[in-house]
């Protein structure tokens, strides 16, 4: 193996827009080809001072990892190769270590991303919690669609107001060499029957993802999904003919409000990708 020298005046760590990163300069000699200087990442020359590789720690920050690298000739020289490496922070305060070590960097297979948004939105309802309180059918499945959802009565002489539901999104972002296009597919618009990031059977719903390319052979997947603490249930008042208005009680109120579950199908959301 050809020596290693790393110049320890170059270690230099700055930060921008409260992002840091750092870098590292190491000559290599004793070889003519670029590839011998290719196959030392991650390993330690003749002399024994060991080159980076992709992902490493830096020596004095931990929390800052080698992201890329520079090689090229040394002018005058046919056997002398600079190395420069730069580095990333992957955790705040990064003169500390990284509760999680990433092994992954954003643009190469297998890193994984999440991201998630907790938000309200209004809905319109017949009935909503009270005592009775409203009765959900097991995982979401509505296997008895004239069933009575009970919950307190909320409608005005049959017609639906709005009312609160809390909703989370969430998008799980990975890199693979091959998207799994039947997959995305099948699933699309599926309820999760098995437990998923923490979520209850039948609460999550897989809307599909957007696909694009990141490099050779490297493709961007954004997972897209939707928890609903109501199952993703929809609710429908018993119809009266011939005017095909809500049937009313003697309290003027809808007579009867059944569950319609827009997303029957369950599927192991967990099956998506081997990443999750």
């Amino acid at each position: 193996m050809p020596d290693v020298i790393e110049f320890l005046e170059s270690r230099s760590i700055q930060t921008s827009g409260g992002r840091g990163t750092g870098t590292r300069v190491f000559h290599v000699t004793g070889t003519t080809s670029v590839r011998t200087v290719h196959n030392l990442l991650g390993k330690a020359g003749d002399n024994g001072v060991e080159m980076p590789n992709v992902g490493d720690a830096h020596p004095d920050f931990p929390g800052l990892r080698a992201r890329d690298f520079s090689v090229s000739l040394v002018a005058g020289h046919n056997d002398t190769w600079r190395v420069d490496w730069t580095y990333e922070v992957i955790s705040r305060g990064f003169p500390q270590y990284p509760t999680t070590v990433i092994t992954e960097l954003p643009n190469e297979v297998g890193y994984l991303e999440l991201s998630s948004e907790i938000r309200a939105e209004f809905v319109l309802a017949w009935r909503k919690n009270g005592t009775p309180s409203l009765t959900y059918p097991q995982n979401g499945q509505v296997t008895n669609p004239t069933q009575d959802i009970r919950g307190e009565p909320v409608d005005q002489a049959g017609n639906p107001i709005s009312v609160q539901r809390n909703i989370q999104e969430l998008t799980i972002t990975e890199n693979v060499e091959s998207p799994a296009w039947s997959t995305y597919r099948s699933f699309r618009f599926c309820r999760n029957s098995a437990s998923f990031f923490g979520a209850a059977p039948g609460l999550v719903l897989y809307r599909g993802a957007s696909v694009r390319r990141i490099g050779v052979n490297v493709y961007s997947v954004a997972h897209s999904f939707v928890e609903d603490g109501d199952f993703h249930l929809q609710q429908s008042p018993l119809i009266e003919a011939p005017d095909m208005t809500p049937k009313l009680d003697a309290n003027k109120k809808a007579a009867s409000v059944y569950w319609v579950q827009p997303f029957p199908v369950l599927k192991d959301l967990n099956q998506l990708s081997a990443n999750f």
